[in-house]
This record gives structure tokens, sequence and C-alpha cells, in this order.
């Protein structure tokens, strides 16, 4: 059975019933109303992508009066139009109103069928033109949105920077960043260590339950092993050549080193050590 329901209008009932027999034997869902006005009522409660209307109803809206009614309620149902009487005029007219095709009485249930069936393709295609829509439109707000997420925190990040650069200390230059860190990914320990002239790391600063040493050894050049320093998850990142940056867990995390949002707040890290050192 065809789905997309059809609505039927015409103010002679054995028109209707006839042409909602035919059409339902072929496998068609249809409604029928018996005036431009009854249409317009049942289209309030539910959807029909097709309207198939008698052009003269006497006594009531014409074809025409209804199908101008359901472009502005109802724009992208198609209104297809049947006539007795059809001119070279008023098809022009109905085709000028946006009516989606015309047909002439008397006609044969297969030209209804071709008329309905291309109808119908043309209703689903509107539908996932307009879906497609909604769903770019949401993407660009939700890609807008993360675009501004990003720049704040970029702005609020050289805030920190810039309250760092007045420290007295890498520790306390680095305390905002590591509190923006912590409240981020919410690690257990946290500590950042910087090379010396021997060969070792030392702490710059350190937090969190488990004491974490003041001082790393460093085998040699290239990446480092996390130092297993208690912690179950251990995460040992290099912040340039300025030193590494030490986060322990208790339980599983959902950090990860590729995070943007991370991968900006370690160069501030690797920028407030380098100052500091310099200083």
């Amino acid at each position: 059975m065809i789905q997309d329901p059809i609505l039927l209008v015409d103010d002679e009932p054995e028109v209707r019933s006839a042409l909602l027999e035919a059409l339902q034997g072929q496998g068609y869902t249809a409604d029928t109303a018996a005036s431009g006005e009854e249409a317009l009522e049942r289209m309030a409660h539910r959807t029909f992508p097709i309207v198939l209307t008698d052009l003269h109803m006497p006594g009531g809206l014409s074809g025409l009066e209804l199908m101008a009614a359901i472009r502005q309620r109802h724009p992208e149902t198609l209104c297809i139009l049947i006539t007795a009487f059809a001119t070279l005029d008023t098809s022009i007219e109905a085709l000028k109103r946006g009516a989606y095709d015309l047909i002439q009485k008397p006609f044969r249930l297969s030209e209804i069928e071709a008329v309905l069936d291309r109808a119908l393709d043309h209703a689903r295609l509107v539908r996932q033109v307009g879906a497609y829509r909604e769903e770019l439109e949401t993407r660009i707000l939700s890609r807008t949105r993360d675009l501004h997420e990003a720049h704040q925190e970029a702005l609020a990040l050289c805030d920190l920077s810039l309250q760092g650069l007045a420290a007295d200390s890498a520790g306390e230059a680095l305390a905002p960043l590591l509190d923006r860190l912590d409240a981020r990914w919410a690690p257990d320990g946290l500590a950042c260590y910087r090379p010396t002239q021997d060969g070792q790391l030392s702490a710059a600063t350190r937090r969190g339950p488990r004491p974490l040493p003041a001082h790393l050894d460093r085998p040699g050049p290239g990446p480092l092993a996390p130092p297993g320093l208690g912690y179950p998850e251990e995460r040992l990142v290099p912040l340039g050549h300025a030193g590494w940056l030490y986060l322990g867990f208790e339980d599983r995390s959902a950090f990860s080193e590729a995070d943007p949002g991370f991968l900006l707040l370690a160069r501030h890290l690797e920028f407030a050590l380098r100052v500091k050192v310099r200083g």
C-alpha cells in the first residue's frame, strides 16, 4: 500500500466514492472531503502531501480558492486540479497559481495514477530536501556554537597566561591553567616537571592526594614512559621542550591528549614554563 495519504475533494458524492474505491483498490491511501472548507478542516489535523480537487465546486470554495488557501497554510502540499472545462486559459491560470498538474474530465484511472505517482515522488523529494536543509542548519548552528565556545576558551586561556606573566614563580604562573585543566578533566594527581641541567626533571608544581616526587629521572632523550607513581591510569605529556605534564587518574578517564581543548591548554602551559625558566 502506498502510505502517503491523498485527499480527494469533490462536491459530488458519487465521484468521491468511485474515485476513493478505485484508488484504494490500487493500493493508495486516500481520504475524502465534500468541500474546500471540509478539506481545510481535515488538513488541520492530518498531513496530506497531495490534494486532488475538483476545480468547480458551487456553493463553497472553488478549486483555485482551495489551492490558494492550501499554499498559504500548507506550502509543501501539492494540488492537482480536476475539471471538465480545461480551456487553455484555465490551465494557464491554474499553473500560474501553483497547481502541480491539471486533469480533464472524463479521465481514465491510469491517467490519475500516472499524475499521482509523479506528484508523490515529487512530494517525497521535497520532504527529503527539507529534512536535509533542517539537518544542515542544525549542523551549522552546532558548528557555530562550537567555534564560539572555542573562541571563548582561547580568550580565557590568554587571560590566564597574561596573569601568569606577573606571577613570582612558575608554580604561581601555572596554577590558574592547572585549575582549568582540573575542572575539565578532573585528574587526581597533577604536576608539571621541567628539565634541569643534571638531566633530571624537577617539579615546578604538583598537587593531588598521593605525594608526587619533586624530581623524576630521565633516562635519555625521546618520549618518557609514565613514571609509575601509584595511579591506575597515568599520562606523561610533553610540553614542547619546556617540560612535561603529569596526570594521574584513580578511575578510568575520558581524557585524550588529542582533544583540541587540551592541545590549546598545553601550549599555554608550555608558554608559562618557558617564560618562568627565562625569568
